[in-house]
């Protein structure tokens, strides 16, 4: 009797992992026709960006500096503004240009009509960023370390001539502080505590220029007013008290 019941016992047993057997294969292979057809993820919605942006051959690629990623532009919404102010930069064709745009992502036919691939869609152009950059570079130090100037007193830099563009560097060895203005070479001290940078007087070559005077002088009465530091990223800021009086970014010694 008991014989009998334990063969009873194993071949339910035997049934049962059948079974089991047969529901995960199952599963599996459902899962697998699944993915087959799932449908493609949808719009990512309107969001802030900022990245690279080239344009040239009327194509327009966009580099989120966030992510790394490429997408290209699609030719609708607020894109001609976004081809407009590019242009106006007045740089070189198709060389990168940071950009803030507000929009989404969504899939568009390829060029080739082939399939459809993840595109940008500005919903909104914001602004240019002219000479400045995703950044990228590793660890990034108040001293010893190129500055180029992109920012006084919330006015944007504008530089015609590359060898001419203004910059600042702080040499920690000798605590002196130098740079050019976009007409004469400066020099001087500084003083750094923690978040605190403060400049003494500079000095300066006596060339004189027909464009960028002013914007020199100013850069000098900035330096003279600057109390304190921030760093995020590549760029360098520059306050006075409370008020933010110039932004910088880090150069590779190439640059």
């Amino acid at each position: 009797m008991w014989g009998k019941r334990i063969t009873q016992l194993l071949v339910l047993s035997v049934f049962a992992a059948a079974l089991t057997l047969s529901g995960c294969k199952k599963g599996k292979d459902s899962d697998n026709a699944a993915d087959e057809k799932r449908e493609p993820p949808p719009p990512s919605g309107t969001m802030s960006l900022q990245g690279m942006y080239t344009y040239m051959a009327d194509a327009g690629i966009f580099m989120d500096c966030a992510t790394r990623e490429q997408w290209p532009v699609a030719h609708e919404a607020d894109n001609a503004t976004l081809e407009r102010e590019y242009l106006k930069a007045k740089i070189a064709p198709g060389a990168p240009l940071l950009v803030t745009v507000e929009g989404g992502l969504d899939l568009r036919p390829k060029v080739d009509g082939r399939g459809k691939v993840t595109t940008l869609i500005v919903g909104r152009f914001v602004r240019t960023w002219p000479r400045e950059t995703c950044g990228g570079m590793g660890p990034i130090t108040l001293e010893d370390t190129t500055w180029a100037l992109l920012e006084l007193n919330g006015k944007t830099i504008t530089v015609t001539v590359k060898d001419k563009a203004p910059y600042l560097e702080l040499n920690s060895k000798k605590a002196s502080a130098y740079g050019f203005g976009g007409c004469n070479r400066f020099f001087g001290s500084y003083e750094t505590s923690g978040r605190s940078l403060t400049f003494g007087a500079m000095g300066a070559t006596r060339m004189a220029c027909p464009d960028g005077m002013d914007q020199e002088q100013e850069l000098f009465t900035v330096l003279g007013s600057t109390t304190r530091y921030e760093i995020h990223g590549s760029k360098l800021m520059l306050f006075a008290d409370k008020v933010l009086v110039a932004r910088l970014e880090a150069r590779a010694p190439s640059e």
